[in-house]
């Protein structure tokens, strides 16, 4: 049977952790003390095979308990548990060991993916903890300022063998969803909005959808924020877009669209892109076509004329761009719906 203790000095916090890891598995005992300097008794005594530990406890704190527990050498799998003021503490734990970082309150949602990993897999590959620590801070940093590029260079990490290289797509997949969470709460601790994360959806069958998934949820907090800070109950996007149509024919500006709505030209340009999955300019581009095509269907719309109402002061370059998109020149369009 798998030995498990629990170090808080919170009894509600120390008993709800210990009847979670109860709740886990028969195979599993679970037993509890209030401070490190009890819990380094218990550990020469029971030899563990791991330890969960809060960071500030009276007597002996849980960066004292961690050097301890390196020293003995036992091969005990040491987690850390903390609040969110505590993380820069916490990651001072790093260099004795620990295998993962939970911030309170810890859920069985993101303490079972935890003890599958630590306590039964062989070939043990989660996050490393410094990589994980490091990871969660800038993308909290990069959203909050809304550092597309910073955003992207995140993301690439998730290829790389520091963060889940050797993970299959289940194990990735819960990873993921704890890392979400794990943000989330890093979000909402700074108390000025509140932000839900969506779990990897279950059709997402593969690492690229599972990526997918994880630079949705970021793209899409950094939105609500956009939305939030603009005190708009519209989306930032949807105004974007509505102003374009509206001046379709206009040379307006990327940087124009972007003062319009609030943002700096390069947040600006990578959001839209993002939600729309084509640049200002093709998006642009695309709308005017469309509404040539409903021009060129009206009959008493000379061809010449459509152009110039879609903002093309010159035909020829109208209908190059017109045959690019469509396949077809302006009058072949005419042709096909049997207008002369």
């Amino acid at each position: 049977m798998k030995q498990i203790l629990v170090v808080d000095d919170e009894p509600m916090i120390r008993a709800g952790l210990t009847k979670l890891i109860k709740h886990y598995s028969q195979g599993v005992h679970a037993y509890a003390v209030p401070n490190g300097a009890e819990a380094v008794a218990e550990i020469r005594k029971q030899k563990p095979d791991m330890v969960f530990t809060d960071i500030r406890m009276p007597k002996m704190d849980g960066l004292e308990l961690c050097r301890h527990i390196a020293e003995m050498n036992l091969n005990i799998r040491t987690v850390v548990i903390s609040g969110y003021g505590d993380f820069t503490y916490a990651q001072k734990c790093l260099t004795y060991g620990v295998k993962e970082y939970l911030l309170k309150p810890v859920t069985e949602l993101e303490l079972y993916p935890v003890l599958d990993r630590l306590l039964y897999q062989e070939k043990v590959h989660s996050l490393s903890v410094s990589a994980y620590s490091e990871w969660l801070e800038q993308a909290e940093t990069a959203i909050w300022s809304a550092d597309f590029e910073g955003i992207d260079r995140l993301l690439l990490r998730w290829s790389g063998d520091d963060l889940c290289g050797a993970l299959d797509t289940e194990q990735l997949e819960q990873t993921i969803a704890d890392v979400l969470k794990a943000l989330v709460k890093k979000l909402n601790a700074r108390e000025l909005y509140q932000f839900a994360d969506t779990p990897p959806p279950k059709s997402a069958k593969n690492r690229d959808e599972l990526f997918k998934h994880l630079e949705s949820e970021l793209i899409h907090w950094c939105g609500q924020l956009a939305q939030w800070r603009g005190g708009n109950q519209k989306s930032v996007f949807e105004e974007a877009k509505s102003y374009i149509d509206d001046h379709i024919a206009e040379e307006i500006s990327l940087e124009a669209v972007a003062e319009r709505v609030g943002l700096a030209p390069t947040y600006f340009s990578y959001f839209f892109k993002k939600m729309t999955n084509e640049t200002f300019v093709q998006y642009r581009m695309r709308k005017r076509i469309e509404m040539a095509k409903r021009l060129l269907e009206l009959p008493h719309y000379k061809i010449v004329d459509v152009g110039m109402e879609i903002g093309y002061q010159n035909y020829p370059h109208f209908s190059k761009i017109f045959k690019k998109m469509t396949g077809i020149s302006p009058t072949e369009y005419r042709q096909m719906l049997g207008i002369k």
